[in-house]
């Protein structure tokens, strides 16, 4: 996004090779290069503007954050995630492709590759106990803060081509050392997309409002980054593209 700063999510981002195969037909769907399974510039939701980020600054951005997360205390402590540590050091160059648009509130990113992304331990570490998890980070900025996400499984799609999905809701709200806030929210979506080929590829997408200025109160209500029904509809949108 700067991956981190740009999308806050180093396993969502996204915006390199929008170009298309040329063709028509099975055949040529079937030989689509993962340049050409990403939404279009057009799909954009309006107000945003695509970015060029290199796929090497998302696996930067990974690295840092795997390496953050060593020096994080979770509560509960079993909702530490799991899948990134598994699924980010295999990302790469040829195996990824992304893209990023910014709006003036907030960031989407898209990230498509032939990774495949543990879903059941994304699920595992946002649901049950973990719909609230609380993170205090012991180096860094934010050394001391009381970070506490709270998070809401929303409706995940169906089709012969979707083999396994989770859609999150996420609010965060950042209480610093010196009593301010801090809030943010992010719609997050995963999907494991079976292509005509046979091969299957992990579809994300996220959608969050950057970190607003320190608040002095807590906040009574967290505004999404955008309208839940919109968002599924772009995620749909990312799947079915994902799916040629």
């Amino acid at each position: 996004m700067n991956v981190s700063r740009r999308a806050g999510s180093a396993l969502l981002a996204t915006a390199l090779g929008l170009g298309l195969a040329t063709g028509c037909g099975d055949a040529a769907d079937q030989t689509l290069p993962l340049t050409g399974l990403v939404l279009p510039s057009a799909s954009v939701p309006a107000g945003y503007q695509v970015v060029p980020v290199p796929v090497d600054d998302l696996l930067s951005a990974n690295r840092q954050t795997l390496e953050q997360a060593t020096t994080v205390a979770f509560s509960p402590p079993v909702c530490k995630p799991t899948a990134d540590a598994e699924f980010s050091p295999q990302l790469n160059t040829d195996n990824t492709v992304l893209l990023v648009a910014e709006s003036d509130t907030a960031t989407l990113s898209e990230v498509i590759t032939t990774v495949r992304r543990d879903l059941d331990a994304d699920r595992r570490a946002t649901t049950g106990p973990c719909r609230v998890v609380t993170v205090v980070p012991t180096k860094g900025t934010l050394a001391g803060a009381q970070i506490v996400t709270s998070r809401r499984e929303i409706s995940v799609p169906h089709s012969d081509e979707v083999e396994q999905a989770v859609v999150v809701r996420s609010d965060t709200v950042t209480t610093l050392v010196d009593g301010q806030y801090r809030v943010r929210s992010a719609l997050l979506g995963s999907a494991l997309v079976r292509r005509p080929n046979g091969a299957t590829v992990t579809v994300s997408v996220n959608v969050a409002t950057r970190d607003l200025s320190a608040r002095p109160e807590a906040p009574t209500q967290i505004a999404p980054p955008m309208d839940e029904d919109e968002y599924l509809t772009l995620f749909d949108e990312a799947i079915a593209r994902a799916a040629r």
